[in-house]
């Protein structure tokens, strides 16, 4: 296990650029439109750029479940280290393990420079207590992210996984509330964003931090999006696999 984490962690260093893209677009988003005049009052202004910076923080971490996690799969299916680590004595889980390892340091990444962003470039004040909190729910919650990147990584053809995966990251960060807000859409648009898991992970921490409570719905909707995409894409692959 140590071996493998110790592989994802060079890897980490070796792909620093794209790493470098996924986290500085969300920033920027939230440095351009923060720095706009967004509300009536200045505490209205307030609450927009915290909450706007919660949800570039989703959706920098997301870019990691739709693009990196499936990539990095696939990668390893290609080259056959996915192959070698099957026939080693090495368990597969440990496998996985050292992937969502690598991929949840790419979140921490995430958080740290968004948060560190927003509390210093955009006076974002919060208790320490909340900041925390907001980290723990984030982190929990981005494992949505993860089943989305587990079930996109199914997809044979690269080119087909990169159009998947580019139309839901984006279209889930707009319909999610996570570019703007969803009073600004039509009623039956905001139907649609509700029941998006993006909507969710939004909702979790933007509601803590206003109100200091754990939004149980909407945990409740991303963990149960979370466990049936994931386990949609286990089903796929064991049904490949035996073709």
């Amino acid at each position: 296990m140590k071996a493998l984490i110790k592989v994802e962690w060079i890897q980490i260093w070796r792909q620093w650029s794209v790493f470098v893209l996924a986290i500085g677009m969300p920033v920027g988003f939230f440095l351009l439109y923060s720095g706009m005049q967004m509300a009536p009052t200045p505490e209205e202004q307030k609450l927009f750029v915290r909450n706007y910076m919660l949800t570039m923080t989703a959706f920098s971490m997301s870019s990691f479940g739709f693009f990196s996690f499936p990539f990095m799969l696939v990668e390893d299916r290609t080259s056959h280290w996915f192959s070698y680590i099957e026939h080693s004595s090495v368990p597969v889980y440990y496998y996985y393990l050292s992937k969502i390892f690598r991929v949840f340091i790419y979140f921490l990444c995430s958080i740290t420079v968004t948060f560190l962003v927003g509390k210093f470039y955009r006076q974002v004040s919060m208790p320490v207590e909340k900041w925390l909190v907001s980290i723990l729910l984030l982190l929990i919650a981005s494992v949505v992210f993860l089943a989305f990147g587990l079930l996109i990584a199914q997809i044979k053809s690269q080119q087909l996984m990169s159009i998947v995966g580019n139309l839901a990251f984006l279209g889930l960060a707009v319909l999610g509330g996570s570019w703007m807000p969803i009073s600004l859409f039509p009623d039956w648009m905001q139907s649609i964003s509700k029941v998006t898991p993006t909507y969710h992970v939004n909702q979790l921490v933007e509601i803590y931090a206003q109100k200091s409570q754990i939004n149980w719905t909407s945990l409740l909707i991303v963990l149960g999006y979370a466990i049936i995409i994931a386990g949609l894409a286990l089903f796929i692959k064991n049904k490949t696999e035996v073709k």
